[in-house]
């Protein structure tokens, strides 16, 4: 499971917040993981890598110094509907960043091949001009095509319906909105980027769990309603089944194209509340 709310203003100056996106990576404590970096084989390409055997390669999280940023979420589905024959959907976003389709197209082509894939909900974001920017995002969940969006504040989920998000999303999305409006109109000095990482950071630490409605009842009825609980949570830590949130990730776009991408993880073997995390930082310019 993840989550993804993000801020995109077209018409902010060289240092106003263009884009500030935050992202949770729910995943099995163990399951291998490469920490976020630029990848060897596509140098322009900065993220998180999935080194589970099989699957190595994909991501959940990926951006562009071109101007793209692809977003993985799994739906949640009852055990006994996840096929195991279907692809892997850890390229899904890789393909997207590393490609030369734009989004639009990009989505397009995917939704044809849609049913090949166990659920999921891939959001793309494209500014290869700044003014003009693209968000799209399309899920496999439903019959619909891929939906495009305005600039502004969007956030999203591992519900099956986008507009019926869980409790989490929609208290998320409610503090990451009372951040941005402190911030959106100034013009950002080092200070406020530091304070503005460290408020999403604490929020991103949010251990309150919220409604578990029917929604999210119906997807996981093969869970537990102990599990269900505590998956209620923005900071997800469920020990007995091996599996929480493993990492958060923050990245910030000013109007002049300055990119800061700050990624917390948890390392594998550390499965407990009160751990450590490691914070990696990157700065560097879109080459758009």
């Amino acid at each position: 499971m993840c989550l993804l709310t993000f801020y995109l203003n077209p018409n902010a100056s060289e240092n106003e917040l263009y884009l500030v996106l935050v992202n949770v990576r729910d995943e099995i404590y163990n399951r291998p993981t490469k920490l976020a970096d630029f990848w060897g084989k596509y140098p322009h390409v900065i993220g998180g890598m999935d080194l589970e055997p099989g699957k190595e390669g994909g991501t959940w999280l990926a951006m562009s110094k071109k101007g793209k940023i692809g977003a993985l979420l799994n739906i949640l589905q009852p055990d006994d509907e996840i096929l195991p024959g279907k692809k892997g959907r850890g390229f899904l976003a890789v393909d997207y960043v590393v490609g030369e389709k734009d989004c639009s197209t990009y989505l397009k082509d995917i939704s044809i091949e849609g049913k090949n894939y166990n659920e999921f909900l891939l959001v793309a974001i494209e500014f290869s001009s700044l003014k003009v920017p693209k968000i799209a995002c399309y899920t496999n969940s439903s019959p619909s095509p891929p939906v495009f969006l305005e600039p502004g504040i969007h956030s999203f989920g591992n519900s099956i319906e986008r507009e019926q998000p869980w409790a989490k999303v929609t208290k998320m999305k409610e503090m990451f909105t009372k951040v941005i409006e402190k911030y959106q109109y100034r013009s950002i000095s080092i200070i406020d980027k530091e304070d503005i990482v460290k408020e999403l950071f604490s929020m991103l630490q949010d251990s309150t769990r919220y409604c578990v409605d029917d929604n999210m009842k119906k997807q996981g009825k093969s869970k537990s309603p102990e599990f269900l609980e505590k998956l209620s949570a923005i900071l997800v830590n469920i020990p007995e089944a091996n599996y929480g949130s493993r990492c958060h990730t923050i990245i910030l776009i000013a109007g002049s194209g300055n990119v800061d991408y700050y990624e917390n993880s948890k390392p594998e073997e550390i499965q407990t509340d009160g751990e450590q995390w490691h914070l990696s930082h990157y700065s560097f310019k879109l080459q758009i």
